[in-house]
């Protein structure tokens, strides 16, 4: 990846867009501070998370954004952009004030912000006066690292005042931010010569509110390389009454103003003189830690120490990414599945759906957290463990699932959601597959009403629970919701039925089954094997419509997605997990897809549902009274935009597939429309029935559709699928695709696959080379050596 080569030598990086890829793709190069929204990454070690505009703004947390808070997040995060990460510069000659981060005074001759893989680089100019700044998270160290360079390019000596400024939310963010004044008649603060330590007092582990409150266990602490010469901890004080973060009144006296320290805030001021051409520089940490810890590290305040670990945080990342790369026609996916399509999923796969800019953000859920863990498992196998192990610990005796997943160590009431138990069975399937690790079956881990159970338990004990629950159809009971949270009236009264959650049952009947039949559990398969035959046939003779797959029943017994219906008369996933699980002779399950790109097909994608309802239905729920054309009411979902293109792929629509792909791509949007990063998959996209608002983008970074876009790619499109035997070659591609390449790492061996595509065909192999060997059938057997090579001819 590259450093801190600040110049843009791309092409397109012009006057006429807000930004590109860096040559290598390991960066996003934004050319101007006036987006139309802030463009954010999120850079972390895995614990501490800083959220980082293009512009320096944004907020952090530890571990779990909702009990764990560092800096403040405003509510109007997504268009204030403040507060954050500011740096002032005040002109002490001439009195001019800006910032270094242009951002909010907005006074700049130059400006450019690079995001990178844990890192943002942001350069200014500004009455002569160049800034660089450099903000990351190191792997060792639970803090947030900032650096200012300032060099005077005027032909005379500079007097200048500079001042950092960010602001504290500790412990409960939703509480403290609900009743700040309250809440921070609790601080401790202890101020040293070049750190500021605080504490919090009055502390809810719970996630609302009680009546006795408890020590916040952690510390927050700021400390700099350069001594400052006045340092403030109120940001009462330094904003000033009637003021704000545009014309604070702490910097226009010759030093900062004396504070209590009521409204926490770390203000550091520093008096400089730059000669022509010299430079001055100050690295700031801001960090968490135990309580009680008797002092900050002491390298924080080293500078060489600040550029050493920036050196290891990009090596890390880099590490990470290794063991899959892929080259295809496409530059395009290159980039995006080479670097940014694994940072959004790595991102997932620490914090579930933490919040972002556009979302407050919610538990880690367990449909989630799975998901992310699939996605991530090809790629870092022994973290996507170390998550199925949290995971694990969140389950009950009788195989209910929670919601939540939380890293903060705290118990979790059963889900209402009825699908969570499959996909930890998707999950650890997929898990063992990659690496052979079949003695995590027989690990043990506790249950939220006490005692312990091993994996294989819990993963038998969840299906086996929703064997039974089957409604007037002999469907799965669809309860308040499954995949589709907010159709929550649907099964409300205990009789509603889910087709897509019959579906998902009968696919991971087939999953589990090698497990079963692993441990001679001959009575419980057998079982599942009657029951998925039994779906199998209700799902073909009473839910298909003709042209695709009904949705639901409700508990009237009505369809949910059937024709003649004026609205919502097709929804996407019945459609697409008939595929995935094969549940349908192949001429149904391809006229269920024609079906979907017929009635949900947009440039954008597809929508969740068409057409969009247009007022509130109570036998369906939420999801009818979001606006017409957004969230999952009539917008182009991406989560599940992602599930089709696996879908097409298994039905070697290989045209199709990357078609659908390249559509949810969001380097390829128009920015002015679709206003989030194009660097990360939104959530969703506001869908036709929005008007002027379609193809807006929303919900930003945090969705599952990370996961499934990259394994989309990997094991469905390039078709490198790990069995438990060995590797399935199935590609399924653009006829244009004459050739394309992935290295990957299975089973502590690197592969190289070269695939040739001399006739133009979507899917088929003809012919498979490993290790120059020409080898009988599609399925590779288990590796013999370190690393191998694979030739295949597709035809």
């Amino acid at each position: 990846m590259a450093g801190e080569n600040m110049s843009c030598k791309h092409t397109t990086c012009t006057k006429l867009r807000p930004g590109d890829f860096s040559d290598d793709g390991s960066q996003y190069v934004i050319t101007t501070p006036d987006l139309p929204a802030p463009w954010i990454s999120f850079l972390t070690n895995g614990n501490y998370c800083a959220l980082n505009s293009h512009l320096g703004g944004g907020f952090s947390f530890y571990r779990d954004h909702r009990l764990h808070g560092v800096l403040q997040r405003s509510l109007h995060q997504s268009t204030a952009d403040l507060p954050g990460r500011l740096f002032y510069i005040k002109d002490e000659d001439t009195g001019a004030v800006w910032n270094a981060n242009v951002h909010p005074i907005g006074k700049f001759d130059a400006f450019e912000a690079r995001h990178g893989v844990g890192y943002t680089l942001i350069t200014s100019r500004y009455a002569d006066v160049a800034a660089k700044l450099r903000y990351f998270v190191p792997q060792d160290v639970d803090a947030e690292l900032w650096k200012l360079e300032l060099t005077n390019h005027s032909p005379r000596p500079r007097r200048l005042s500079v001042y950092s400024c960010a602001v504290f939310s500790l412990g409960n963010v939703s509480l403290y931010e609900g009743d700040t004044n309250f809440h921070s008649l609790f601080h401790k603060i202890s101020v040293g010569p070049q750190h500021i330590r605080a504490k919090h007092d009055f502390w809810f582990p719970e996630y609302g509110w009680s009546e006795h409150g408890r020590v916040w266990p952690y510390s927050v602490f700021l400390t700099t390389t350069a001594k400052p010469d006045r340092l403030l901890t109120d940001r009462t004080a330094f904003l000033g009454a009637f003021r704000d973060f545009h014309n604070p009144v702490g910097i226009e006296s010759e030093w900062l103003p004396a504070g209590t320290g009521q409204h926490l805030a770390g203000v550091c001021q520093w008096r400089i003189t730059l000669m022509p051409g010299a430079t001055w520089r100050t690295d700031i940490a801001i960090g968490i830690q135990a309580r009680d810890a008797e002092q900050i590290p002491a390298n924080l305040q080293s500078s060489a120490w600040h550029d050493t670990a920036f050196d290891a945080t990009r090596r890390w990342w880099r590490e990470l990414f290794a063991p899959i790369q892929v080259q295809t026609p496409d530059a395009d996916i290159n980039r995006m599945m080479n670097v940014w399509n694994k940072y959004q999923l790595m991102v997932n796969f620490h914090f579930g759906r933490a919040p972002s800019y556009f979302h407050k953000g919610q538990y880690p859920a367990m449909r989630d957290c799975c998901q992310d863990a699939f996605g991530a498992i090809p790629l870092a196998p022994a973290l996507a463990k170390q998550n199925l192990q949290r995971i694990a610990q969140f389950f009950y005796a009788d195989g209910q699932a929670c919601g939540g997943c939380n890293r903060a160590g705290l118990p979790e009431p059963p889900s209402l959601k009825v699908d969570l138990p499959l996909w930890f069975v998707l999950a650890v399937a997929d898990y063992i597959r990659e690496t052979g690790d079949w003695a995590f079956l027989d690990e043990s881990f506790p249950l939220m009403d006490g005692g312990q159970s091993s994996v294989y338990a819990k993963m038998v004990a969840g299906l086996t629970r929703m064997l039974d629950q089957r409604g007037p159809h002999g469907l799965p009971l669809m309860g308040k919701g499954d995949w589709n949270d907010a159709a929550n009236m649907v099964g409300a009264q205990g009789r509603g039925e889910s087709v897509w959650l019959a579906q998902f049952l009968y696919l991971a009947v087939s999953e589990i089954a090698p497990f079963l039949q692993r441990t001679g559990d001959t009575a419980l398969l057998d079982r599942c094997r009657v029951r998925a035959a039994e779906i199998r046939r209700i799902v073909n003779e009473q839910c298909w419509d003709g042209e695709w797959f009904v949705r639901a029943f409700r508990d009237d017994g009505r369809p949910l997605g059937v024709r003649g219906e004026p609205e919502g008369f097709i929804w996407i996933n019945s459609q697409t997990w008939a595929v995935i699980a094969d549940i349908a002779d192949r001429d149904r399950l391809n006229q269920c897809q024609d079906s979907v790109e017929r009635h949900l097909g947009t440039p954008a994608g597809l929508m969740n549902l068409a057409p969009a309802y247009s007022r509130y239905d109570p036998s369906i729920g939420l999801i009818t009274a979001f606006r017409a054309g957004w969230k999952e009411n009539g917008a182009v979902f991406s989560h599940a935009s992602a599930f089709n293109v696996v879908a097409r792929a298994l039905l070697g629509r290989g045209r199709e597939a990357l078609d659908l792909y390249r559509r949810i791509l969001p380097a390829g949007k128009d920015p002015a429309r679709y206003k989030i990063e194009p660097y990360v998959f939104a959530q969703f996209c506001a869908g036709p029935a929005a008007g002027a608002g379609t193809g807006e983008g929303a919900y930003h970074w945090l969705t599952g559709t990370a996961a499934w876009m990259f394994r989309a790619m990997t094991d469905y499109i390039i078709g490198v699928r790990p069995q438990f035997d060995g590797l399935l070659i199935a590609p399924a591609v653009d006829p244009a695709w004459r050739e394309f390449s992935m290295q990957r790492v299975f089973r502590g061996a690197k592969y190289n696959f070269h695939f040739r595509n001399p006739t133009g065909v979507e899917t088929g192999v003809k012919q498979i080379l490993l290790d120059g060997q020409q080898i009988t059938g599609t399925l590779l057997p288990l590796p013999t050596a370190k690393n191998h090579s694979v030739e295949i001819l597709m035809g």
